[in-house]
């Protein structure tokens, strides 16, 4: 019995060792990532999840929260304190009182990252329509990130917007 809870307890302290190893990053510091990736003050912030999980064969920290009618959906390398997934959503009715072109919507996309056309690669650039709204599709590599983006084409305003590692 006594070598069952010395082995036992050599177990606890060896996991306990390596989750404490993999936790460079806690799940607080991983909001605020998170919060200054998107923009956002702490006290705008809503948060809906903040948790461990596992992405790709690494540890992450899946941060969900709502800022106005944003909600903003991240996945942190709990190693690195790096941002490997993004996406955030619009939620809501969106005036429409103009007009923009396929151009417009690539601009803002590109905008919205910080990138120029001459440095992606576009995989998708199209008009579509969703939920009874026309719609420009937007997706691009760079950098091996792979962006996609929803505008509307009334107004140009960000419907949805995902950013995955390019596979």
């Amino acid at each position: 019995m006594k070598k069952l809870f010395v082995m036992l307890l050599a177990v606890m302290m060896t996991v306990a060792c390596a989750l404490g190893a993999l936790a460079d990053v806690t799940l607080e510091e991983a909001k605020q990532i998170a919060l200054d990736h998107a923009g956002v003050a702490a006290e705008d912030a809503i948060f809906t999840k903040a948790h461990h999980d596992h992405d790709d064969g690494r540890v992450v920290a899946d941060i969900e929260f709502y800022a106005g009618d944003t909600e903003y959906e991240f996945d942190v390398d709990i190693t690195t304190g790096e941002i490997t997934e993004f996406e955030t959503e619009k939620h809501g009715l969106i005036a429409s009182d103009g007009s923009i072109t396929l151009d417009d919507a690539k601009q803002i996309a590109l905008a919205r990252v910080g990138m120029k056309e001459e440095d992606v690669r576009f995989k998708k650039a199209h008009a579509d329509q969703e939920n009874g709204r026309n719609v420009y599709e937007i997706e691009f590599v760079v950098n091996g990130m792979e962006y996609e983006f929803d505008i509307d084409a009334a107004s140009g305003t960000i419907l949805d917007f995902d950013a995955d590692i390019d596979d």
